[in-house]
């Protein structure tokens, strides 16, 4: 049902499918001390192991963006975002442990795609979902100023934040890091 193995021009590459790994993944991605290649890097290894031949990365980065993104080739565009899996990670938690009776601390194991259909199987009034609808709420639906000034402080309490910038290697860097790995990988390093 759901997806434990990758293929790369003849390779398979079995996926650590645990939804901490996918986490640990977006971690990375959002990790803004990383460049790209270090990013992709330590992803493809959580999530594939570091033995991935260097002629499958090409077909992989784009197999590894479907994977964490449940299957969905596109991210639909959205006008704003209103979830981040890590900043809303807790309280996500706590909505399964409700809705579910499930406590995902003392589970061993949960496929991230599992994971994803636990998160939009939750009803309006999770407490994560609740946090969304503050997030949407649009202060000038309100007419009253005290309405909007606490819609204004509602919003701000639970608002996702800013994310930066990430950083960008040289073209000779980045020639330097993929010799360094293809040496490593032909056993010459």
């Amino acid at each position: 049902m759901y997806p434990t193995k990758m293929e790369a021009n003849g390779h398979i590459y079995n996926i650590n499918t645990d939804y901490r790994i996918a986490l640990a993944c977006l971690r990375a991605i959002d990790d803004d001390e990383i460049t790209n290649l270090e990013r992709y890097l330590a992803i493809e290894g959580l999530l594939l192991g570091y033995n991935v031949d260097n002629d499958d990365r090409d077909v992989l980065q784009n197999k590894i963006a479907t994977y964490l993104r449940c299957g969905k080739e596109e991210n639909t565009p959205i006008e704003e975002i209103d979830f981040d899996y890590l900043q809303d990670e807790q309280d996500v938690r706590t909505s399964i442990r409700q809705a579910y009776s499930m406590d995902l601390n003392k589970i061993d194991y949960l496929h991230w795609w599992e994971y994803n259909e636990l998160i939009s199987g939750l009803l309006p009034d999770s407490l994560i979902n609740r946090i969304r609808e503050t997030r949407n709420l649009d202060e000038k639906d309100y007419k009253d100023p005290k309405d909007k000034e606490r819609i204004r402080k509602q919003k701000e309490h639970v608002a996702l934040k800013k994310k930066t910038k990430k950083v960008e290697l040289t073209d000779e860097q980045m020639k330097n890091i993929e010799d360094f790995y293809r040496l490593r990988q032909e056993g010459r390093s």
